[in-house]
């Protein structure tokens, strides 16, 4: 007797492009959270121009400016969102701060707040990542921290660099359900995965709105998906999402 396996993807698609895995992976990135339990969540994003504020008490702050700097513009290349430095903190939205991991609760008091609000992210993180979004859920404010001396240690440098601002453009979570993709903890992604492009392009859809509940988010999805199979975006990701990368820019 014959048996025929039957699979839901199409012959030489990665399950990474199947549509109903892309938004498994969207509700799980976008509307979830990993350090605090949301009852209601929403989708967030920024409306507005990003303005970093870099400052650096460890390494090498010259290296350390040049990576942020490629991985910024290459999430403004896939976002559409305009992202530039500024040497003004009050003009900055984001402030990105390198600097030694004895000196990192520190830098939460000035930049983030009480450190014990945010102890068990201290306590199992390696670098921290924190956002502040208004009424409309859109994203207003975002700090991170790296330490220099303790991400080397573990190897995670650069995965900081990539995975931090990533998550601040509306794409909070972590989830092991979610492959590739540097929003997996026990993945060897460094750098954005073709899956992490099509969710930044799905973010910033037209179709979706900051303050969407996951019942709009997945109403909204099929003509998201119909966006991006149009442009090809999916069928195109592993090619497009080296475009301006920092893999690209390192030769790696």
């Amino acid at each position: 007797m014959l048996v025929f396996c039957v699979s839901s993807l199409s012959f030489g698609e990665e399950r990474w492009q199947n549509d109903a895995y892309i938004q498994d992976s969207f509700i799980k990135i976008a509307l979830e959270r990993e350090y605090k339990e949301t009852k209601f969540p929403k989708l967030i994003r920024w409306t507005q121009p990003i303005k970093l504020f870099f400052e650096s008490d460890s390494g090498d702050a010259s290296l350390q400016k040049e990576l942020l700097s490629v991985h910024a513009q290459h999430l403004s290349h896939i976002t559409g969102v305009p992202i530039n430095f500024t040497n003004d903190p009050k003009r900055a939205n984001i402030f990105v701060i390198f600097t030694d991991y004895d000196n990192v609760e520190n830098k939460v008091r000035q930049y983030i707040g009480d450190p014990e609000k945010i102890r068990t992210a201290l306590n199992e993180a390696i670098c921290l990542g924190n956002f502040r979004r208004n009424g409309r859920y859109e994203i207003t404010k975002g700090s991170i921290i790296i330490p220099v001396d303790y991400a080397r240690r573990k190897a995670r440098f650069l995965d900081c660099i990539v995975e931090e601002i990533t998550q601040l453009m509306g794409l909070p979570n972590d989830s092991n359900d979610v492959f590739p993709s540097v929003f997996n903890d026990v993945s060897v992604d460094t750098y954005l995965s073709p899956l992490d492009y099509i969710l930044l392009k799905a973010l910033y859809s037209s179709h979706l709105k900051p303050g969407m509940n996951v019942e709009q988010t997945k109403a909204a999805f099929n003509n998201v998906l119909k966006e991006l199979h149009a442009n090809k975006d999916i069928e195109n990701a592993a090619q497009r999402v080296q475009q301006y990368s920092l893999k690209t820019y390192l030769g790696d």
